[in-house]
C-alpha cells in the first residue's frame, strides 16, 4: 500500500543523473497531505467522469487549453540569473512534452494532453511584457519555510497566470516543488532550481523537472504513489492505465516490473514523466493522466485557460506584440517598518530591461541613488515616500509609493530574565503576540497538557487545512546586555509534538531579529523526527509527562544587542498538535548541564524520575571524598532550597529530593564541591 495521498506543496523531480547522493529528487510524498486532498480527489473523479461524457462533443477549436506563464527569476547576481533564451527553452520543452510534438524528445508512446504554455505578453496591469521578471534577492538561496516571501517579492494573480520561480537552490539539495490543485491561492505555483530549468545556459538536463512538477500542478501523482496498491483505478496514482509501481525507478530499466497485481501484468512505465527516471528516459503521459489534467483544469483552474483570460494576458492567437516592450517601473522592499539607524533593502522588479535607475528616498541616507537595488538607512522617525524612475534608454517610467517606509525611534528591550509558563490562564498573555496571517487555525491556550501547571499553548495542525501557512508566537523585545557578564544568555522552552502520518510533518522554527524585525535569523528548526516527541497517530495528540522535550539555545552571539526579538513559527502541514510551555530567556548560569571548573572530581550527575511529581533521586559519582552542598534554583536564578551534605565518600551515591512543596515548573539542581559546581535541570509536574 502507498504511504500517503498527496500534499499541498511538492518538491520536484530532478534527473537522477544530475543529483548527488545527498540531493533530494522529489518531496511530493513527504510534503503532500493526504487529508487535504480527499475532497480534491473526489471532485477530480467527478470531473473525469463528466469529461468522458463530453469528449465526443468537443471540437478541435476548443480542445487545446493554453496556460499563461510568468517566470520570476530570483537571483543574487550569479549564474542563477538565467537568460531569456534559457527560459524560452523550458517553455518549448513543456509544449513538446504536453503536446507530444512529433520529432521531439516528447514524442513517446503517450498521448497529446491538449495543454500548451505561453509566456505572458501582458502583465496583470495590462503592460507589455515578455513574461519574465528579474529580482535580485538573497532569497535565491531558498528555504521551503520562506515560500511566502517569494510571493511577497513577486506574484501575479494565480487564477490568471502560472507563477514559476527560478532560484539558485532549495533547502540546499532539493530540485524544486509545485503546488497541487485546490491549495491556498497565495501558495500556488512552481519553484525550480536554475540548473534544472530549460535545456541551455546553466541547465544540465532536458527540462523534464518542470514537466514533472507541472504534472503535479495539474493533478497528477507519482506513478509509484501508494506502491502497488490494491485497485488500479481507485488506488495508486488513481489512473487506470498506468501500471502500478512499487517504488521509484531512478535510471531507465528496460524490463522493470515491480508489481504483479495488474492484469494483464505489465512492466513499470519507466518513461512516464511522473516517475523518477532520468530526463532522457522520460517521454510520455497516458490517456488516464490526460483525463486527470483536463479534470483539474475544469474543476480547480477554471479561469486561467479561458478565451477572456488569454486575451487579457496576451496569449490569444490574435495578439500582435509590439517590436519592443517599454520599461515599466516597479519595486518592493520586505522591510517597510524599521527602526532608526536600521536599513531597508529596495528591490527593483521593473519590467522589460531597465538600464538606468534613479531613486529618491525622503528621509533616507542616501537621499538619492542610481543603484539598481540600493540599501538605505533612516535616522529620523517618521513615514516616508519612495520614488523610482527607470529608463530603458528610450522610454522613462516612474513609480511613487507614498508613506511607504515607517521608521520608529530606537528602543531598549526588556531586561532579563523572562519567563512565561501560561499558567495565568489569560489568552493571549500580555507577554506574547499572536500573528495569525490567514485568520484561520492558530496558537491557542490548552488545558489538557502542561509541564508547568495548568496550561500550555498549542496549535492544532490536525485540523489546519491551510497547508504551508505560518502562525507566529512573538516574544517581547529583550535587552540581552542585561545578562550577568559572567554568565551565558540562553533561550529555553519545552515542546511536545506528534506526527499524524509517517510521511509528512509540520515545522517549528525559532527566529531572532536584531534590527527591529526587519530581518530574522533562524536559531532553531525542527521537523519530522527532530520535532516529534510522541508516537505517530491520526487522533489528536495529547502528551503525557514523558513526551515533552527541552530546547536550550545559546544567545551569547547576541548578548551585546539591546533590542532583540524572538518568535516561534509553526508552518502547518496538517500534522498534529504542537505544544509549547515554559518559555524562558535569561542567564545561562542556570542552563542545563552548565559546568564550571574541572569535572575530574564530580562526575555522572543524573536525576530520576525527571519530570518529577513528588520526589526525585540525584545520582552522582565522586572520584575522592569531598564536602558537598546541594542547591535548587528556579528559572529566575533565585535559590529556593539548600542542602548541606557534609563530607561524602568516594564512589557512586544517591540523594533523595522532595518536590512535594515545589510548584510545577523548571528548576536547576546544582551540586557544589571544592573548586567546582555541576548542574542538571529538573522539571516538576503536578
Amino acid at each position: 500500500m502507498k504511504k500517503n495521498f498527496c500534499l499541498l506543496l511538492a518538491f520536484l523531480l530532478v534527473s537522477h543523473s544530475l543529483l548527488s547522493q545527498n540531493d533530494i529528487p522529489c518531496y511530493f510524498d513527504q510534503h503532500t497531505n493526504k487529508r487535504s486532498l480527499v475532497e480534491v480527489e473526489r471532485q477530480l473523479q467527478i470531473a473525469i467522469q463528466n469529461n468522458l461524457r463530453k469528449m465526443a462533443a468537443r471540437t478541435s477549436g476548443d480542445s487545446v487549453r493554453t496556460i499563461p506563464v510568468v517566470v520570476h527569476i530570483i537571483h543574487d547576481g550569479g549564474s542563477e540569473n538565467i537568460s531569456d533564451a534559457q527560459v524560452e527553452s523550458q517553455i518549448r520543452v513543456l509544449n513538446e512534452d504536453f503536446r507530444k510534438k512529433a520529432g521531439t524528445n516528447g514524442d513517446g508512446n503517450g498521448v497529446d494532453t491538449d495543454v500548451k504554455f505561453c509566456l505572458a505578453n501582458l502583465s496583470p496591469d495590462g503592460n507589455c511584457t515578455n513574461g519574465i521578471v528579474r529580482i535580485q534577492s538573497p532569497l535565491t538561496d531558498h528555504q521551503s519555510y520562506q515560500r511566502s516571501l517569494l510571493k511577497e517579492l513577486s506574484f501575479w494573480d494565480n487564477a490568471r497566470y502560472l507563477n514559476i520561480y527560478v532560484v539558485k537552490d532549495i533547502n540546499g539539495n532539493v530540485g524544486g516543488y509545485s503546488s497541487f490543485p485546490g491549495g491556498p491561492p497565495d501558495e500556488d505555483g512552481v519553484v525550480v532550481r536554475h540548473n534544472l530549468f530549460g535545456t541551455m545556459g546553466t541547465a544540465s538536463g532536458l527540462g523534464r523537472t518542470s514537466t514533472h512538477e507541472l504534472g503535479h500542478w495539474m493533478g497528477l501523482y507519482h506513478t509509484f504513489n501508494n506502491g502497488c496498491g490494491n485497485d488500479l483505478c481507485t488506488d495508486g496514482d488513481y489512473v487506470c492505465d498506468t501500471p502500478p509501481v512499487r517504488e521509484p525507478n531512478r535510471s531507465c530499466p528496460i524490463n522493470a516490473n515491480s508489481c504483479t497485481n495488474d492484469q494483464p501484468d505489465m512492466n513499470d512505465q519507466v518513461r512516464n514523466y511522473m516517475d523518477y527516471t532520468s530526463d532522457a528516459c522520460q517521454n510520455m503521459l497516458t490517456y488516464g493522466q490526460y483525463l486527470r489534467i483536463q479534470a483539474s483544469l475544469d474543476t480547480f483552474r477554471t479561469e486561467i485557460w479561458t478565451s477572456a483570460n488569454l486575451i487579457a494576458t496576451g496569449c490569444d492567437s490574435n495578439y500582435v506584440p509590439p517590436v519592443t516592450c517599454p520599461v515599466v517601473a516597479d519595486f518592493v522592499t520586505l522591510n517597510r517598518e524599521i527602526c532608526t539607524e536600521n536599513s531597508a533593502y529596495f528591490i527593483d522588479k521593473s519590467l522589460n530591461d531597465a538600464i538606468a535607475w534613479q531613486w529618491t528616498f525622503d528621509g533616507g541616507m542616501p537621499a538619492k541613488s542610481f543603484d539598481q537595488n540600493p540599501t538605505v538607512t533612516y535616522d529620523t522617525p517618521g513615514t516616508y515616500d519612495v520614488l523610482l524612475v527607470v529608463s530603458d534608454g528610450v522610454i522613462i517610467d516612474s513609480l511613487l509609493f507614498e508613506d511607504y517606509i515607517t521608521v520608529s525611534p530606537p528602543k531598549i528591550g526588556d531586561p532579563l530574565s523572562f519567563q512565561e509558563n501560561l499558567d495565568s490562564g489569560l489568552y493571549p498573555p500580555s507577554t506574547l503576540t499572536i500573528n495569525n496571517f490567514d485568520q484561520g487555525v492558530t496558537w491557542e491556550l490548552d488545558t489538557l497538557a502542561s509541564v508547568s501547571g495548568k496550561y500550555s499553548i498549542k496549535i492544532n495542525n490536525l485540523i489546519n487545512t491551510n497547508y504551508g501557512s505560518s502562525d507566529e508566537l512573538v516574544l517581547p523585545y529583550f535587552d540581552l546586555t542585561t545578562g550577568h557578564p559572567d554568565s551565558n544568555v540562553f533561550l529555553n522552552f519545552t515542546w511536545a509534538y506528534a506526527k499524524s502520518d509517517p510521511t509528512f510533518s509540520d515545522e517549528l522554527l525559532v527566529l531572532l531579529s536584531t534590527d527591529c524585525g526587519a530581518s530574522f535569523s533562524r536559531v532553531f528548526y525542527g521537523t519530522q523526527n527532530t520535532l516529534a516527541t510522541g508516537p505517530t497517530q491520526a487522533t489528536p495528540f495529547i502528551p503525557d509527562a514523558t513526551q515533552w522535550r527541552d530546547a536550550n539555545i545559546s544567545l551569547d552571539a547576541y548578548r551585546d544587542e539591546a533590542y532583540v526579538q524572538l518568535k516561534f513559527v509553526n508552518v502547518t502541514d496538517g500534522g498534529n498538535n504542537l505544544y509549547l510551555d515554559n518559555i524562558y530567556v535569561g542567564d545561562g548560569s542556570f542552563a542545563t548541564t552548565a559546568i564550571s571548573g574541572s569535572s575530574s572530581l564530580l562526575n555522572g550527575l543524573t536525576l530520576f524520575p525527571n519530570p518529577s511529581q513528588e520526589s526525585s533521586t540525584l545520582e552522582y559519582t565522586l572520584e575522592r571524598s569531598s564536602v558537598l552542598e546541594l542547591e535548587i534554583y528556579n528559572l529566575q536564578g533565585q535559590l529556593i532550597k539548600s542542602y548541606p551534605m557534609g563530607i561524602q565518600q568516594q564512589g557512586t551515591s544517591r540523594f533523595p529530593i522532595s518536590t512535594m512543596d515545589m510548584g510545577a515548573g523548571v528548576y536547576f539542581v546544582k551540586m557544589k564541591t571544592t573548586g567546582m559546581d555541576k548542574m542538571v535541570k529538573m522539571t516538576v509536574i503536578k
